[in-house]
């Protein structure tokens, strides 16, 4: 790993740490120049050609020829730029302090709202339902919104971090890619942050679900995170909505900070 890259790195998540989401950046869509191309018949290799790879490789053919133009100063300021647009538009720590707020009142129905108006589904037949859910949700959008597009960049540079970006963002459209494409996609982040949550959880039942389930494509994202956080969380399926989900965000802020130690000590190597 070069000094560079996780330089790069550094500055992307404290813009989107302490500034948040938002301006210009966000709210560009790269994709529509090429939705002309697919409908919704076209087959999902079609969607993933047009909607993925080609706004990807014109990412790529741009940033080359800056680079090879202005050289160091360009690379840096185009790998922050896509890093931080790879980061995508909700403002993660915003919605997980509002989430909170709502459940330690014990307003439910409240918190629910929060994961609505961030795009998630909190129909829930009971609490302990609805912590799942809610646990899920969380998981699922702290894959997307930094271990994702960080494991990327660091294994494909700029560009895998905006490819794993746009591949989300197709999913919210009318010409979605397969489910079976984003299920390879979400396979190493969220392998690689569940094994994190062995660290500060319960090791021995997060490791084991891990080892037996963790190889597999066969079930969901939302079902390896279900029973992730059971194994990690003591007592996870009788705890009240505040209880389970405080202690989720701590592992993912403790897994952030694991990550972070992580790739500094990559770098000194």
């Amino acid at each position: 790993m070069d000094y560079l890259a996780f330089l790069t790195f550094i500055v992307a998540t404290g813009l989107y740490w302490f500034m948040g989401p938002g301006g210009r950046l966000h709210s560009i869509d790269i994709q529509s120049p090429f939705r002309a191309q697919v409908d919704a018949d076209s087959s999902s290799n079609a969607r993933l050609l047009w909607l993925v790879g080609a706004p990807t490789a014109a990412f790529v053919i741009a940033s080359t020829i800056l680079e090879s133009l202005f050289g160091g100063a360009a690379a840096l300021l185009v790998g922050t730029g896509a890093l931080f647009f790879s980061f995508g538009r909700e403002d993660y720590p915003t919605i997980t302090q509002r989430f909170l707020a709502r459940a330690r009142a014990g307003d439910n129905e409240g918190a629910a709202m929060v994961v609505e108006s961030a795009g998630g589904n909190p129909e829930a037949d009971d609490e302990g339902d609805f912590a799942d859910v809610a646990s899920v949700f969380f998981s699922k959008m702290a894959m997307q919104r930094w271990f994702g597009p960080v494991i990327y960049f660091f294994l494909l540079g700029p560009a895998g971090a905006v490819a794993y970006r746009l591949a989300h963002e197709t999913q919210v459209t009318a010409t979605p890619i397969g489910e079976s494409v984003i299920r390879v996609i979400e396979w190493l982040p969220s392998r690689l942050m569940v094994l994190s949550f062995a660290v500060f959880g319960d090791f021995d039942k997060t490791l084991g679900h891990v080892v037996e389930k963790g190889g597999s494509l066969q079930s969901s994202t939302d079902d390896f995170f279900e029973d992730a956080v059971d194994a990690a969380l003591e007592d996870g399926n009788e705890s009240a909505v505040y209880k389970r989900l405080s202690g989720l965000f701590r592992l993912l802020d403790r897994s952030f900070l694991l990550w972070m130690g992580l790739l500094a000590l990559l770098v000194l190597v």
